[in-house]
């Protein structure tokens, strides 16, 4: 099965880099068209925003700046009640799981990308997309705790939505779900699978617009048919499952993809981006600055 809006990649494509800081022109517009950004709906939305969040007790202590709630408003096209919704679960789910939030060290974390466990790849599709690589076969639990997984999670996601591409354009994941089921089938639990689709798909402001899985293994199987039940047929219609990795081209240009799935991509270390968004100050402010 094909994606339709990659039905013509062109292999000449010259790729834009995953850290940009800005919208090119043509992606203004398209925040115009897609999120239906214009100056009118971003002053009116960033005002009801911020009443909304200052008549909430539970938020209104809670340090929280427009670009925050930018990110928001993009990934609800300027519906407020829907930005403020997601933005409380964000909020609750950082009240929640106090254990995610805290404890993030830079000299831990980056083990996910220098190990290639998830990482982004360094440049984007031509729609603009930011690019989510899993490798669960790079997993070793015992040298990267589950605790440290749910630590970086967060990082990866939410820190990410600090490019302006990613909130205009979204992600689309690859997953290399090749792995060990002794090493890894123990952690796939109810709880753990709950909180990654529970976080990535009600809290997350940002959008998925598809997965994309090769050498699936036991291990993922099980996972997906696990989840699959709870799976929205929304989801479930995103899900490209690929016989083999030559699949993947058929959705992303080889100046995108790394050398092992045929692309041309030699080095994917993103720990330089890593070490930007974990500075202290901003995994202070990641989900608003708390009191404290």
């Amino acid at each position: 099965m094909s994606d339709p809006s990659q039905e013509h990649i062109s292999r000449t494509y010259q790729p834009l880099p995953f850290e940009m800081g800005y919208l090119p022109k043509e992606f203004e517009e398209k925040a115009v068209s897609v999120n239906n950004e214009t100056s009118e709906n971003k002053t009116r939305g960033l005002e009801e925003l911020r009443e909304m969040v200052k008549l909430d007790e539970s938020m209104d202590r809670i340090e929280m700046d427009d670009e925050f709630f930018l990110v928001f408003l993009r990934y609800a096209r300027y519906d407020t009640k829907e930005a403020f919704a997601r933005l409380k679960n964000v909020i609750q789910m950082k009240i929640d799981n106090a254990l995610m939030f805290s404890g993030q060290r830079f000299d831990v974390i980056k083990k996910t990308t220098t190990d290639n466990i998830v990482t982004y790849l360094p440049y984007r599709c031509p729609d603009g997309c930011g690019i989510l690589y899993l490798n669960l076969d790079n997993w070793i639990p015992e040298d990267f705790p589950v605790i440290e997984v749910k630590r970086m999670a967060p990082i990866l996601l939410l820190q990410a939505l600090h490019e302006p591409m990613n909130q205009v354009n979204g992600f689309k994941v690859i997953i290399d779900a090749k792995s060990n089921p002794w090493r890894h089938l123990r952690h796939c639990t109810f709880q753990n699978l709950y909180l990654m689709y529970y976080g990535s798909q009600c809290c997350f402001p940002g959008r998925f617009h598809s997965y994309h899985v090769v050498n699936m293994a036991f291990t993922g199987k099980f996972c997906y048919q696990m989840m699959k039940p709870f799976l929205p047929e929304e989801i479930r219609r995103k899900v490209y499952i690929h016989s083999s990795t030559e699949g993947l081209l058929e959705h992303f240009p080889v100046e995108v993809l790394p050398r092992e799935y045929g692309g041309q991509v030699k080095d994917i270390d993103m720990t330089g981006w890593l070490k930007r968004v974990m500075e202290p100050e901003k995994l202070e402010r990641m989900c608003g600055k708390f009191p404290d």
